[in-house]
């Protein structure tokens, strides 16, 4: 469902002062109006009935029926997604944000950031900053919770953030590739590492499978990392929750 994602401090008080890209949202993206009910959130995961006071602030009234207030029509699923994490090489210019921002909108639960030994890109403190405005953007357009961000980091600190069962995408070095049906054999946690257009080193291979990482190849074509990381949390995401409903 669309909401509305506050981004200032709710503090106990029941009016919020909007600031200047969330006035411009309201009124140009969403095309509101003063007078206008609708459905926000804040950064705990509370819902609040939201009303268009004036063209600088907010009323909020918490709400345990956020589906009353929605901004639009559009149905949505409702169940809690089992969690995901992804761990995805930096990429060379803006290949990440686009990457980021539908990881977001699928609810992924964490996106980790790492420097693999053939990593070309950089990631400088604006880029971070950016990347997190358009995961709150996605937020917003999606209703999905915000994931957790992390890094960069290196490689092997990239690893110790894996959660759960744990998939390589990349040519098996020690152990047998399988597809990523045959991975994932329970509903649980997954964590799916993705490399650079290189691809991972073998040496980095062996350390994932030595953390328990099971190899995995796709079935499709040949796909860039970006493609690879949206693909592979689409598919992982449809696996679970058919394991989950047996």
């Amino acid at each position: 469902m669309r909401i509305f994602l506050l981004s200032g401090d709710i503090a106990g008080s029941s009016i919020y002062k909007l600031s200047k890209k969330e006035r411009r949202y309201l009124f140009s993206v969403l095309r509101l109006n003063v007078n206008d009910t609708f459905t926000a959130k804040d950064k705990d995961g509370r819902y609040f009935k939201a009303f268009l006071y004036d063209e600088e602030s907010l009323t909020l009234e918490e709400t345990d029926n956020p589906e009353e207030t929605l901004l639009d029509g559009l149905s949505s699923f409702k169940e809690p997604l089992l969690p995901i994490t992804m761990l995805i090489s930096v990429l060379k210019n803006k290949k990440n944000e686009g990457e980021i921002r539908m990881l977001t909108e699928m609810g992924v639960r964490k996106i980790v950031l790492m420097e693999t030994e053939f990593t070309e890109g950089h990631l400088n403190d604006h880029q971070l900053e950016r990347l997190s405005l358009i995961m709150r953007e996605a937020v917003q357009q999606s209703g999905a919770d915000l994931p957790i961000l992390v890094g960069p980091l290196p490689f092997d600190e990239a690893l110790e953030e894996a959660e759960g069962h744990l998939v390589i995408l990349h040519q098996g070095i020690r152990n047998a590739s399988v597809s990523i049906e045959e991975a994932i054999t329970e509903a649980g946690a997954v964590t799916a590492m993705i490399g650079p257009e290189g691809g991972f080193s073998e040496q980095e291979c062996a350390k994932a499978e030595d953390r328990g990482a099971t190899p995995v190849l796709l079935k499709t074509n040949i796909l860039r990392s970006e493609t690879a990381a949206i693909y592979s949390a689409a598919a992982i995401q449809v696996i679970l929750q058919g394991k989950k409903s047996k």
